[in-house]
């Protein structure tokens, strides 16, 4: 998966582009590597320069810009789309070339690190803001978008990606595990006893746990403050902090004791599996249930949801920011403070389980009431609350997807039976120091 959340259209992951060559390139080839959609007829004397915003495929703002050029004669917005690795790369091409850069990009949250060692290249939002922003986020999100003293605002935050844990009432009912969301929770109260339920799950039932074990190291490890990065110096550390290297011995164990079905995410197996029960839990992002439910039609009230063991974790967000070549800062300002605003978020909310970053819709009836009847009627809305009020801040160093897709490459070489826990452990370790000492 894309750390958004979108599932990966395969390949690996690239490489930054660093020269002005590269990015020539790679900008005279949007028509093919990223969709540009123009609304409204412009010429090349009719009105201002279009607003160009890049967003990923599947984002779901679409319909949201259409409707904000509609109301608009003053000003119209183009999509360019890329898928978000893409998106990226080519947002850094941009900045080492100097021009080619939208008027708005979105940036994901993987990605915030690495671009706010930029500050000259963005616009700071505080200057074009009319009033203050910080107390609309939770601080931990807050903290992703802005300077350590707040001096700079880098981006909006418009969503989070708090965590559930769905789990396949029948298996779960044969396993003779319990089967009310509260008692559940209660009986999973950290990731020993989860893998303990998950052996006696295996042996009453012959299924495993899990769909595979890179989502449940990423679960683990976002419960951690501390994970690959010192927030203090930037420097690696997952080599040394404890965090990481616990949660990866219980993804390991996971596999060593069957509890892994081996599919991965948003594959079609996987989406099968979902909908055969071929595994019996899910950790889930908010995003990730709409997911399931456009590819799992078959799952309709076979899963139900919980809280998370451990604690609370995220996985996924995003942020709009206006960068500096932009020649339209306050237009590009009023489109992305329409796009995060509380209608905007609660729509894509209702629509696609994006969960908001504004608090101030936590408390909202279209969150606290909503419940869905593909998982049983489970309270969705106070579930994501209750867990993204609960979650701790996280450092995300410069390099973090480097990182999670070496750990992420490493998991599935584990889970595919060829290397072991310790000799994948150690290869792991020893590329990211390659690939770190090489930037």
């Amino acid at each position: 998966m894309t750390p958004h959340g979108q599932p990966r259209r395969g390949g690996p992951r690239r490489t930054w582009p660093l020269l002005a060559l590269a990015a020539l390139l790679v900008l005279a080839s949007c028509a093919e590597g990223g969709m540009i959609v123009s609304h409204g007829a412009r010429g090349a004397d009719q009105g201002p320069d279009p607003l160009v915003i890049w967003l990923w495929p599947g984002s779901g703002y679409e319909p949201f810009i259409s409707q904000y050029n509609e109301e608009h004669d003053d000003v119209q917005v183009e999509i360019v789309r890329f898928d978000s690795q893409d998106l990226h790369a080519n947002l850094q091409t941009a900045f080492a070339a100097g021009y080619g850069a939208p008027d708005v990009v979105m940036i994901d949250l993987s990605y915030m690190e690495r671009f706010k060692r930029f500050p000259s290249y963005f616009y700071n939002l505080r200057e074009l803001a009319s009033e203050p922003l910080a107390g609309r986020y939770l601080a931990w999100n807050w903290q992703q978008a802005a300077s350590p003293d707040g001096s700079f605002i880098y981006a909006l935050p418009a969503s989070i990606g708090p965590m559930t844990m769905l789990f396949r009432v029948s298996l779960y009912g044969q396993a003779g595990l319990p089967l009310d969301r509260g008692e559940l929770a209660e009986s999973l109260p950290d990731w020993d006893s989860f893998l303990r339920s998950g052996i006696v799950l295996r042996t009453r039932t012959g299924k495993p746990m899990i769909d595979n074990i890179g989502t449940l190291y990423r679960a683990i490890l976002g419960q951690a403050e501390v994970q690959y990065f010192d927030p203090e110096t930037g420097a690696f550390i997952g080599d040394t902090n404890p965090a990481v290297r616990e949660a990866w011995d219980y993804a390991v164990a996971a596999k060593v004791n069957g509890l892994s079905a081996g599919l991965q995410t948003g594959s079609t197996e996987w989406a099968v599996g979902m909908e055969q029960g071929h595994f019996a839990t899910l950790l889930a992002p908010a995003w990730m249930l709409s997911y399931v439910t456009e590819n799992s039609p078959g799952a309709i009230r076979q899963w139900n949801m919980t809280r998370l063991p451990g604690g609370a974790a995220n996985w996924g967000g995003w942020f709009f920011a206006i960068p500096r070549e932009s020649r339209h800062p306050d237009e590009a300002w009023e489109l992305i403070r329409w796009l995060t605003d509380e209608e905007r978020q609660l729509e894509l909310f209702r629509e696609q389980n994006i969960f908001p970053s504004l608090t101030t819709l936590y408390d909202n009836t279209d969150i606290t009431n909503k419940r869905d009847g593909f998982f049983m009627g489970a309270p969705v809305g106070q579930l994501l609350s209750e867990a993204a009020l609960a979650v701790r801040p996280v450092y995300a160093g410069a390099y973090q997807p480097l990182v999670e897709e070496i750990m992420e490459s490493a998991l599935q070489k584990v889970e595919n039976g060829l290397l072991s826990g310790d000799r994948a452990w150690e290869d792991a370790m020893r590329q990211i120091r390659t690939e770190l000492a090489a930037r």
